[in-house]
């Protein structure tokens, strides 16, 4: 048996050394080039060939220990589509404690000229080194001479003071990954924890490793016949090391879709956390950590819990406030009111103040916890159960497991004595009380207490959005269709409205609208309340609309939705590994009266159908009722959940398949 493992250990050392020669940096094939498609994906629009990443540690006198990060890149472009993968983007973490730097850096673009492999090499001027804020940095990687059928290969090296600390590696993309071998090196004084996530199986071998490095040091010199001072020497030290490796495969792509909140939540990916540390000489430190462990380190931070007691700059503007609204939910409005209006938010995300309430209230502008933390300290003045909520932003990702990175924004909220809260952000303008921007919707936050304590809550509004569409329509027999429509559109579907057309004038709008149904002409466009945020935003205009009835042997065919009729199902995906996110629950009611043509009478209608899906999640209905010469349809589309988990993503696929088959059937007019 000894002898059997002795062997495969050795085959497998000799598979890795063939591997890493066949993508030896530099040593491009000519096949690789000439490669016209991916052999198993043949839709791709590149391919990583090959990706090698070995994280070490290194023993630096008196600074410790530091990490390096070797990387290397190969990729393959085989479309218009691709050329993007052309430039690399590195993120560089820093602090007061320390940073990240980039060094090393070499590539060369391969391309095929004449039936020969021409190389060019990265020059300089296609490294560009950016300042994003004072937490990170960037370095952009811009090859040359990037084409379809080009093959880059990229390598470098970071280098980080931060020794806790170890990036994710991630091992699936929205392209193809070949190859993947990760190695990873970790002295026995650093213990950490792994947390792997995404569909895709990775398998990681674990062994031991002995290392010995030389260590300089400093000594008094004691001795009678020595000179004074300190001497340098060197010595050596002797420790294990705990060794993963990662070799793997035919990672294939996973493609965003539509309703998808973060794609990077689900791509397969291994992640490092800091469990504890054990340095010679020193006591046994443990990093492990509970998410109320969390909340309680976060709020001892001056940045956060140290802002949230200073109340005195607020004082006066909060007496002023509630002598003025002695209704408390009028209170709590008018201070939420004032916040959003004093205050611009910066675009900075963190749960910690970047300048201090106090300057931020006197410049009138700080990041994201500058303002919710000082409407937290103006709802607590005013007497409100008023704490800050630890938010992860959706593109932040998905907290897996205890970690003070794990949040990046906060929110307020106010702690009802039913058990329930108002969530509050006052960074957006046309934001009412109640309502979050969609990229707080993330899952879970966690509200931090001034006790101590914290307590998880769900982010998902209760109450569903409501976009209501009425109609009143003329049919035509040369198949046009006017009439006049208004929509009315409630809670975080409103929001949406309100921000996206903020900066739009109503002929925009107008144009907007023109074009999204296809050349419709819109006149007497009106839209109330759009700056009100408390208010229902309402869309009124006429229309006139060609092209809506068929005429075959001499009947009239039109579908009872007309151009609003849903005719392609957004879920196309045969198999679907990560959940659907609509962003919060929402209801679609479509009512259309029609009036239909003179000397035609009605043959038929579709009949009514009602369709559910499972856990009360969302319905369907449909009806559609004749009049006289007049038709009354109503189609309503209620979605329940926010997120719906992938195991009901068939069913949902399903359920839109059904909707517009509904919605197919026609409505055969005949002459009377």
């Amino acid at each position: 048996m000894r002898v059997r493992i002795l062997l495969l250990v050795f085959l497998y050392a000799v598979i890795l050394t063939a591997q890493e020669k066949s993508f030896k940096f530099g040593k491009v094939s000519k096949a690789e080039v000439e490669q016209a498609q991916h052999p198993i994906e043949k839709d791709a629009e590149a391919a990583i060939l090959y990706k090698k990443e070995r994280v070490f540690y290194e023993y630096i006198a008196d600074d410790g220990f530091k990490t390096v990060r070797d990387v290397q890149y190969r990729i393959k472009i085989y479309n218009k589509s691709g050329l993007g993968w052309g430039t690399i983007e590195i993120p560089l973490y820093k602090n007061e404690n320390g940073e990240e730097r980039i060094s090393q850096i070499k590539a060369y673009t391969y391309n095929m000229v004449n039936g020969k492999v021409e190389e060019t090499k990265l020059k300089k001027d296609g490294i560009f080194d950016g300042d994003v804020n004072k937490y990170r940095n960037k370095t952009s990687i811009v090859m040359p001479e990037i084409k379809e059928g080009s093959v880059i290969d990229v390598e470098y090296r970071i280098t980080s003071d931060f020794s806790s600390y170890i990036d994710d590696f991630q091992f699936q993309y929205g392209i193809p990954v070949d190859v993947v071998n990760v190695k990873v090196e970790i002295p026995q004084y650093f213990f950490f924890k792994r947390f792997g996530k995404g569909f895709f199986p990775i398998d990681i071998k674990q062994y031991k490793k002995h290392r010995t490095i030389s260590v300089t040091y400093k000594t008094e010199n004691k001795g009678q016949y020595a000179g004074s001072g300190r001497r340098t020497k060197t010595g050596a030290l002797e420790f294990s090391e705990n060794v993963y490796e990662v070799n793997t495969s035919n990672i294939p792509s996973l493609k965003e879709a539509d309703y998808t909140d973060n794609i990077n939540n689900y791509r397969s990916a291994l992640k490092f956390e800091l469990a504890s540390t054990q340095f010679p000489n020193s006591l046994y430190k443990n990093y492990s950590v509970s998410w109320d462990d969390v909340a309680e380190s976060i709020y001892k931070y001056d940045d956060f819990g140290g802002e949230l007691k200073k109340e005195k700059v607020i004082r006066d503007i909060v007496d002023q406030l509630g002598a003025e609204n002695e209704d408390r939910e009028i209170l709590a409005e008018k201070i939420f009111e004032y916040v959003k209006g004093r205050m611009t938010w910066n675009g900075y995300y963190s749960y910690a103040c970047e300048n201090g309430i106090k300057k931020a209230f006197n410049e009138k502008k700080g990041n994201v916890a500058d303002i919710n933390i000082m409407l937290t300290v103006m709802l607590r003045y005013a007497g409100f159960n008023a704490n800050p909520v630890l938010v992860s932003t959706k593109s932040h990702g998905i907290p897996l497991f205890p970690t003070n990175e794990g949040f990046n924004y906060i929110i307020s909220a106010i702690e009802n004595s039913d058990g329930t809260y108002m969530l509050l952000d006052a960074t957006e303008k046309m934001a009412p009380m109640g309502i979050l921007p969609v990229r707080a919707l993330n899952w879970k936050g966690r509200l931090v207490r001034d006790d101590g304590t914290s307590a998880e809550i769900d982010l998902t509004p209760r109450k569903p959005a409501k976009k209501m569409i009425l109609m009143n329509a003329n049919l035509f027999e040369d198949g046009s269709v006017e009439g006049k429509m208004r929509t009315q559109l409630t809670a975080s579907l409103a929001f949406d409205y309100r921000e996206a057309h903020k900066d739009e004038s109503l002929e925009d709008i107008v144009e907007g609208m023109e074009t999204r149904y296809l050349e419709m002409e819109v006149d007497n466009m009106e839209i109330k309340n759009q700056q009100e945020c408390y208010k229902p935003l309402e869309e009124s205009c006429s229309f006139v609309k060609e092209n809506q009835i068929e005429m075959i042997s001499g009947k009239l065919y039109f579908k009872p939705a007309l151009f609003l009729t849903i005719n392609e199902n957004p879920f196309k995906m045969e198999k679907r590994d990560y959940p659907v996110d609509f962003k919060f629950p929402q209801t679609q009611d479509l009512t259309i009266n029609f009036k239909i043509p003179e000397n035609y009478k009605i043959e038929s209608i579709p009949e009514s159908t009602a369709i559910g899906l499972p856990d009360d999640m969302g319905v369907f209905r449909y009806t559609i009722k004749q009049n006289g010469s007049f038709l009354h349809l109503k189609s309503k589309i209620n979605i329940n959940a926010g997120i719906v988990p992938p195991i009901y993503y068939k069913t949902l696929k399903e359920f839109y398949n059904q909707i517009i088959v509904k919605q197919s059937e026609r409505v055969v007019l005949t002459k009377a």
